[in-house]
Formats: structure tokens, sequence, C-alpha cells
């Protein structure tokens, strides 16, 4: 299997290429941007998120001919899902459910939540809070040709390339730090499910 795998991250290494190949200037500007902008901002931690999500789901919709994600797919969605307080927030008052406060940020092994839904996947394979979801789920993609990597059992063994998007993760990392009572968690955390 380490050949296949090999040769499939050299394929998903030329679809990621292709992807930022195709990406039109003005979101790349943008996204390079975007800590400046959403400091500069004198607005709310809630307005400067929706700022950083319009974003994300601006160059996600470039990327669907270059990534093996599809309506119905939801193996990343049985992975750790790490979101703050302010998306907890968010989250909860779209959802209706009770976020529990947390104190500190909780950080996890890799594996914690491997096979483990997602408390807002339905039926195995839709998100209930899709336009509410957190950036972390924005900006996942896989650039594999399908989903076999992306099992469960397999997506913490195996290495794909993906994309770096340094200057929204900054300016999520400043908006975080910005609100003195943020911590960082699974979202497992926020909400219990089990």
């Amino acid at each position: 299997m380490d050949d296949e795998i090999r040769e499939r991250n050299a394929r998903a290494k030329q679809r990621q290429i292709a992807f930022f190949e195709a990406l039109p200037q003005a979101l790349r500007d943008e996204e390079d941007s975007i800590p400046v902008v959403v400091r500069a901002m004198n607005a709310s931690s809630r307005s400067k998120l929706q700022r950083i999500y319009r974003l994300a789901d601006a160059i996600m919709e470039h990327r669907e001919p270059f990534v093996a994600c599809k309506k119905g797919c939801a193996d990343c969605c049985h992975m750790n899902i790490t979101i703050s307080t302010e998306e907890a927030a968010r989250i909860g008052a779209a959802s209706g459910r009770t976020v529990v406060k947390l104190l500190n940020s909780v950080q996890r092994e890799t594996s914690a939540f491997a096979g483990i839904p997602c408390p807002f996947l339905e039926a195995g394979a839709a998100c209930s809070i899709y336009a509410d979801r957190p950036l972390v789920c924005r900006n996942h993609a896989s650039f594999d040709e399908d989903a076999k990597l992306c099992n469960p059992n397999l997506m913490n063994d195996v290495r794909m390339p993906v994309v770096n998007y340094a200057g929204i993760e900054e300016a999520f990392g400043s908006l975080v730090l910005a609100s003195k009572n943020s911590v960082l968690a699974d979202i497992r955390d926020f909400f219990f499910f089990f």
C-alpha cells in the first residue's frame, strides 16, 4: 500500500497545485490581507468571524473540481473538530443546543475522535449546521481523487496535501486571542451528545 499512497499523494499534490493556479488572484490577495483587515475592523467578534467565514467560503467555491469532497461524504466528520468559544456560541444559537462553558482549552490527541461522528452529523452524511459550521470544516478538503484514504481507520495514518490558509488562520487566531474568555476544544467538548 505504500507505493499506492505515494502515487496518490503525488497526484493529490498536482491537484492542489492546479487548485492554487485556478484560484483568482483577487481571492489570493484577499486571503493574504485578511489578518490586517480583521484586526482593523471596529466590529464584534461575531462580525469578524463572519468576514473570515465569507472568505473561506469564497475560496471553497473554487476547489470543487480538485477535491474528493462531495455532498454526502462525511468521513471528515469522524475526526477531531477543534473550534473556538465564539464558534461554539454561534453553533449553539443556530442549533438551539446548550453550549458547555469551558474554562480552559482542551487539546486532544489527533486520533481522539477517529471514527466518532460529529454531534451535528445527521443520517450519517448530512451536516445539520452546515451554514454555521466552524472554520476547520470550511477549510478541510482532500485533494485525493476519491475518499478512500479519508476513512476514519486511515485518516490519521496517511498524510495527504492540504491547503494552508495562512491569512485566514492568522485572522482567526487573532480573533481568538483578542477575546479574553476564548478557548479552543473539540466540538464534542462544547456539545455533549454521547
